[in-house]
């Protein structure tokens, strides 16, 4: 099987001596619905992932606008890691909006079919559980005691689907792209799922948390190399030429022209990461939103598509269609729900030159069109939905820009890049 020969030349990996990297280290991310992927669907047509994408993306901004955990997104990037004293391949989504990474773990009360061997911690003596009360139980949302004394958690996700189990710390392993060697992080705090129903698939052991709050790996071990910071260059799911990059404790934005800094606000809930879009420009046309711009939208690497308010959705999208004019006239209630502004394919011959103005940048974020804009069947969509919750910035209007998170100065940014030379 393709994801059985994956992880095999992974495994082959870990002969190389390891190490331990105080200056950052960088790993592949891969698409689940990439042809590179070892879990790819070649029966889906890219319309239909784009379709299913959006409606997953619908579901995940309606549970992160009732303030719940929001809900893993199946069309997203893979983080493949090992795990244990004698290292096991493990892959999951790596996810900026949960901050507990949490695996399925043997035995199972009741776990969902895994393509890849479950992770037993009973065959690694490195795995240690934390007690109840404990400093680290305590970074974690949602922790509880169990029985004898140990933490325990649980995650209840806003479709239902929830993982409950131990709180645990074991080795985290990386294979590092930049040298090939395997580096190791003892003592990672993460969840050992025993009991995960719901909607999750066979394609992940669970998810990997790359959110803002101290459970998180960044949190855990930003110190370790050299900074709290990662950033990660992403690739559209149709490309076969590479794999997009995660980087951990490297500064990736020198050296560059044109990077758009802005700052991050903090809220309660310190997972998300927050910023402050003051305005959407069109054509030279400025759009903005009628309410608050502190903290207005969330970057999300686990979401699809990208959401605006719907009251400033609506004057975004009227800015769209007086700019595109008499060029095209847009297909009336077009049969590619959730897509609501679509014209027929090719009938656009001057895309809008489209921008984002977040507070305090020095820059505009000029947007590419393959941002805005997707060929679903035989429609050109826009790729901006509206959402009666919280704005969000999904990872399609990321695709190819370096966007690096400084958890130590509180700031993002943004810079063009060819992700394949990353």
């Amino acid at each position: 099987m393709k994801e059985i020969a994956f992880f095999i030349v992974i495994l082959f990996q870990l002969s190389i001596p390891s190490s331990a990297e105080s200056d950052g280290f960088s790993i592949d991310l891969i698409h689940i619905d990439s042809p590179l992927s070892p879990f790819y669907n070649s029966s889906l047509t890219q319309s239909e992932i784009l379709i299913n994408a959006a409606f997953d993306s619908i579901s995940r901004a309606e549970s992160l606008g009732d303030e719940t955990i929001i809900i893993p997104n199946r069309g997203n990037y893979l983080m493949p890691f090992f795990i244990g004293t004698f290292p096991k391949p493990s892959i999951a989504i790596a996810d900026t909006g949960t901050d507990l990474t949490w695996i399925q773990c043997q035995p199972c009360t009741k776990c969902y079919k895994q393509r890849i061997p479950i992770y037993d911690p009973r065959n690694s003596y490195t795995h240690h559980l934390i007690p109840c009360g404990n400093d680290s139980c305590r970074k974690v949302n949602r922790n509880y005691c169990g029985i004898a004394g140990e933490c325990k958690y649980v995650v209840n996700y806003g479709d239902k689907s929830s993982t409950r189990g131990t709180v645990a710390t074991d080795i985290i392993s990386f294979n590092n792209t930049y040298n090939g060697h395997i580096i190791t992080y003892p003592n990672t705090i993460f969840g050992c799922g025993y009991n995960n129903t719901g909607a999750f698939q066979p394609n992940e052991a669970g998810v990997f948390g790359l959110g803002g709050g101290p459970s998180s790996f960044i949190s855990q071990h930003g110190a370790k190399f050299g900074k709290r910071k990662f950033s990660y260059c992403l690739l559209p799911f149709y490309y076969v030429q590479g794999s997009s990059k995660l980087k951990f404790g490297l500064d990736t934005q020198t050296n560059r022209t044109g990077v758009v800094t802005t700052s991050l606000v903090k809220k309660p809930r310190p997972t998300f990461y927050y910023l402050s879009l003051e305005s959407v420009t069109i054509n030279g046309k400025v759009v903005r939103s009628n309410e608050s711009v502190v903290g207005n939208i969330i970057i999300d690497s686990g979401t699809t598509t990208t959401f605006l308010k719907t009251s400033w959705y609506k004057k975004v999208e009227g800015a769209l269609l007086e700019a595109i004019g008499r060029q095209s006239v847009p297909v009336i209630n077009p049969p590619v729900r959730p897509y609501r502004l679509c014209y027929k394919d090719g009938s656009i011959t001057n895309f809008p030159i489209i921008t984002l103005r977040f507070f305090g940048a020095n820059n505009e974020l000029k947007l590419n069109t393959l941002n805005t804009f997707l060929t679903v069947y035989n429609l050109t969509c826009f790729a901006i939905l509206p959402t009666q919750k919280i704005s969000i910035i999904g990872n399609l209007l990321q695709v190819f820009f370096n966007v690096e998170y400084d958890l130590d100065k509180r700031t993002v940014s943004f810079a063009k890049a060819n992700c394949l030379k990353e």
